[in-house]
Formats: structure tokens, sequence, C-alpha cells
């Protein structure tokens, strides 16, 4: 009786959090756009009307999309393959890593750590993220019909497709890699490819933040302060729940950072000042990831 009671409070507290991320959420992008619809439609309704958006362009874009990104490797340039090199370097340097960031993991975690975590890991699972894409692509349309810009509707567009890449690309690698999650207890080497979904390398979760944190980074300024951070915060706390090693959500944080910034450009012509890179230690000591910004 005790341990159902204990559960259901749990499952509340849960709700309550997650509904609590969706209201703040919804207010950060009103506060974006508000401005922009006060200001369109000057306290009257305004006479044009939103321009309806075809499910046969959508569709013909992603193909378009998913072609380009099929070819990209034969146009890959110097610099291209020395990026892709030194990412891959790292995600092998980090599995020299695995092993003693969870032992430091499991020796310094504890009960209400875990529950922030729990709760990031919620907030920023993929079903989640398509929601406030869902939300965001929702008011940017409402705001449209004020007269607003399309800007934040595009966004919702791009930063869903870039997830849904994001999403399709970490899931087949777990299907070929079948690395087994750490709360398996079976080491950091057990690999069993083709053996399913339930694995481990590269996080679902790393990949699909990464992207969406990359979209709404290149295309509103001051928006990765944001979206990175909490991108961080969502890999970690996959660590510190020991759903992930180390390695895994490094690969699916460059995984989604490349993706975001394709999927991006391809709808995009604006340029980013952010870069996300790997970062090797002097001496091979490890790695890890670089997230700078120009100014």
């Amino acid at each position: 009786m005790v341990l159902k009671v204990s559960e259901t409070k749990m499952r509340i507290r849960s709700g309550l959090g997650v509904a609590g991320a969706v209201w703040c959420g919804c207010c950060l992008v009103l506060g974006m756009t508000w401005p922009d619809m006060v200001a369109a439609a000057g306290g009257e309704q305004p006479e044009q009307t939103v321009k309806k958006e075809s499910i046969m362009e959508g569709v013909k874009a992603v193909i378009e999309d998913t072609k380009a990104l099929v070819i990209s490797p034969s146009t890959m340039d110097r610099n291209d393959v020395l990026k892709l090199g030194g990412a891959l370097a790292v995600v092998g340097g980090m599995f020299a890593l695995d092993h003693p960031i969870y032992d430091l993991v499991q020796r310094n975690s504890t009960s209400s750590g875990r529950d922030v975590a729990d709760k990031f890991n919620s907030w920023g699972s993929p079903g989640a993220l398509l929601g406030y894409n869902a939300g965001i692509i929702a008011i940017g349309v409402a705001s449209e019909s004020y007269g607003a810009s399309s800007k934040l509707k595009d966004a919702g567009l791009v930063s869903l497709e870039a997830e849904g890449f994001a999403i399709v690309a970490a899931s087949a690698l777990k299907i070929i890699t079948g690395r087994t999650r750490p709360d398996t207890s079976q080491g950091v080497t057990q690999f069993r490819p083709f053996s399913g979904f339930d694995t481990s390398l590269p996080s679902t979760h790393a990949a699909a933040s990464f992207a969406v944190a990359t979209v709404f980074a290149e295309r509103y300024s001051g928006a990765g302060w944001v979206g990175y951070p909490l991108a961080l915060l969502i890999s970690a706390s996959r660590v510190y729940t020991n759903k992930h090693f180390s390695s895994d959500v490094v690969a699916g944080a460059l995984i989604g950072y490349g993706l975001g910034h394709f999927i991006n450009s391809r709808h995009s012509a604006d340029p980013t000042d952010w870069q996300i890179g790997p970062m090797a230690l002097e001496g091979g000591l490890g790695g890890g990831l670089t997230i700078a910004k120009q100014f």
C-alpha cells in the first residue's frame, strides 16, 4: 500500500514537472512572437489569411533533403573529411573514458540528483521534443494569421525535420551497433549487433536535443545560450541515470548537431556564429565537445 502511494506521488510530480516545462516553453515562445503579433495586428483582426501549406510540398522537401544527405559524402571536401575524422576520433577516444566516468558517476550519484536527472530525461525525450516542435509550429501559424512573419513557424518545421532525421539516424545506428546499456552491468565493450532498438550507442536523447538546439541557435540570436546548455543537461542526465555511457551521448550530440546544421542550411541562407566540434586533450588523455560562439 505504501509502495503504491509512493508510486502515485512520483507520477503526479513527474506529470506536474512535464506540464510545467510545457507551460514555460509556451511562455518563452509567446514572448518571442507576441510583439510581432501585436504590432502586425494593430488591435484589429488582420485582413490577410495564412497561406495554406501543401503537405505534398513538405513531403517533397523531406525527400529532396534525404537525397542531398545520402549523396553528401560524395560532395565532401578536405575540410569536411578532417571534421568527420576528428569527430570519429573523439567518439573513439571517449570509449577509453567510459569506464572511469561510469565509476565516477556511480560513486557520486544521489537520489535527489537522479530525481532531477529523471526530469531532464522526461522533458528532453524525443517524444517531448516532437511535441514542443508541434506547439511551436502551431503558435507560429497563429502569429502569422495576425500578420507576423513566418519565421517562428519555419523554425519549428525545420527543427521538426532535423529532429526526425536525428531520430532515424540514431535508431539505425542503435540497431547496427547493438551496444548494451550500462544499467545491464555487462561492461562497456558488449556489442550485440541487430539485437533491437533498446541499445546504448548512440543516445537518441542527445541526437534529438542537439538537432533542435542547433536549428534555433542558427535562426535566433541568443537562442544558443539556452538551447545548447539544455541539450547538454539532457545528454548528461542520460549518463547520470545510467542509461548511456559518455561516448554514447557524445556520438549522439555530434549526430544531432551535424544533421541540425545540414537540414537548416538547406532551408536558410543565414550563416551561423555557433560552432560545435570535437576536442582532443593533449597526450590522448581524453576528448569531448567544444561549443563556441563568434562575437
